[in-house]
């Protein structure tokens, strides 16, 4: 993961885990974190392979609240890491607080 990327990601990884939610990360092979709040665990599991997922959860009713793809090395700035993620309001919110979309492009495309 280069410095780009990492921006990106622990910028993703914060702002879920200031919802309250609990992460686990794959690797593409095995759950290296699972239901983490501890932000050093799972920043360190990231980037150690081409591609991660980040699952996301409700800590107390074990809910899964969405997942994002991270894929490493497409754009040097960074911006791209974020791969796919589920398409529900949540995360569709979480994505463009991560970009810094301004509040008006939110808007529109929430509507």
């Amino acid at each position: 993961m280069n410095l780009g990327e990492r921006f990106y990601v622990l910028k993703l990884v914060r702002n879920i885990l200031s919802r309250e939610y609990v992460i686990s990360v794959n690797d593409g092979e095995d759950w290296t974190v699972t239901r983490s709040s501890d932000e050093g665990q799972i920043m360190a599991a990231l980037g150690t392979t081409e591609m991660d997922t980040i699952q996301f959860r409700d800590e107390f009713d074990d809910k899964i609240m969405g997942r994002f793809v991270l894929i490493y090395g497409n754009d040097p700035e960074g911006s791209e890491v974020i791969a796919d993620h589920t398409d529900n309001r949540m995360c569709n919110n979480i994505w463009r607080e991560v970009l810094d979309w301004p509040e008006e492009d939110q808007l529109e495309i929430a509507l």
